[in-house]
């Protein structure tokens, strides 16, 4: 290396590039520091003398410097790019942040079929849909029990919790309630009809700001309008079990095949008819609602009679000691387990 740039160096006067070339020279050549004479020209008193362990302690003070330089060259670093993310989530804006990506999905229940469906919902609460009936609710339905009954007659059972209420949203009409048994279903063009089977309701318009509301707290049906929420209770005269019997056997006629139900004035055969249909025709002959908690029980079929002055738990009965089942009977509601 040339004498005048180590000088320099020495001196404190060459530039960057030189000083660079000098550090990689001696780093590849530490011989050569040995040649260097840094204190020829100093009087003794102007050189300080300092025992080994000061020595010691000097050359790790001098070493740990690069290390804090690289440690606050890491954390600038890493700020940097805290930095770059949190400005990179703030542009991404509200529509497509992270909580919008995984907003809750909407689920779809609809039955197609000719006969009644149970189906269980997230939150445990049951709900039969009649043929052509259809809800949509949110995946996070277990915090939100919110549903909207889209088509279709449909029977709640609800699970209580008296901290989520369960609302049903139909045509702008709400039904809430916490823990009870209720349906609604088109009453005409209209109108809706809600009937209360078991528990409370309360009825309300959910766009409305005001108090009005239809609190339900015994067995009964109203009629509310979908344009106006006026509203109306109707006694539902339930047809006495002859009418029924002699109503049901003219619809079995138009819908099923003699080979499946056989009816007569006093009789009805069953040969492998749905369970699904056969708990639809008892709710129909005796005005009661059936609530099915185990819905793979309605996956099965029924062969038997059943006569028209026979006790309806006696067909219960028999039913559950073939299902391996067991029912409960209150306030016309039917749950079978």
């Amino acid at each position: 290396m040339k004498k005048e740039i180590l000088e320099k160096f020495l001196s404190n006067q060459c530039s960057y590039n030189e000083c660079k070339d000098v550090a990689s020279y001696l780093e590849g050549n530490d011989d050569e520091l040995d040649k260097i004479q840094l204190f020829e020209n100093l009087a003794d008193n102007e050189i300080i003398h300092i025992d080994q362990v000061e020595k010691d302690l000097l050359c790790d003070a001098i070493l740990a410097k690069p290390k804090q330089g690289l440690l606050l060259k890491r954390l600038l670093i890493a700020a940097a790019v805290l930095l770059f993310v949190a400005f990179s989530f703030y542009k991404l804006g509200k529509h497509d942040s992270p909580s919008h990506l995984e907003s809750p999905l909407l689920v779809e229940i609809v039955n197609d079929t000719e006969s009644a469906e149970w189906h269980i919902l997230p939150d445990s609460s049951r709900v039969k849909l009649s043929p052509a009936a259809k809800l949509t609710y949110r995946t996070n339905f277990a915090k939100d029990r919110e549903l909207n009954q889209v088509a279709g007659e449909i029977t709640y059972f609800v699970h209580a919790n008296k901290d989520l209420p369960f609302r049903v949203i139909n045509q702008g009409v709400q039904t809430r309630a916490v823990g009870t048994t209720f349906s609604i279903d088109d009453y005409n063009n209209e109108n809706l009809i809600i009937k209360l089977l078991e528990g409370k309701i309360v009825v309300e318009d959910p766009t409305d700001n005001t108090d009005s509301e239809i609190i339900l707290n015994n067995p009964t049906a109203i009629v509310v309008s979908k344009v106006n929420f006026t509203y109306n209770h109707i006694n539902e005269n339930k047809e006495g079990h002859k009418k029924a019997w002699d109503k049901e056997r003219k619809s079995i006629r138009n819908n099923y095949s003699e080979s499946t139900i056989a009816w007569s004035n006093q009789v009805v055969n069953f040969s492998g008819v749905s369970n699904a249909d056969l708990f639809s025709i008892m709710e129909r002959l005796y005005g009661v609602s059936i609530d099915v908690e185990n819905p793979k029980i309605t996956n099965g079929n029924f062969t038997g009679e059943l006569y028209q002055n026979d006790n309806l738990e006696n067909l219960l009965t028999i039913f559950c000691q073939i299902n391996g089942c067991n029912f409960t009977i209150k306030d016309n509601i039917i749950r079978i387990k």
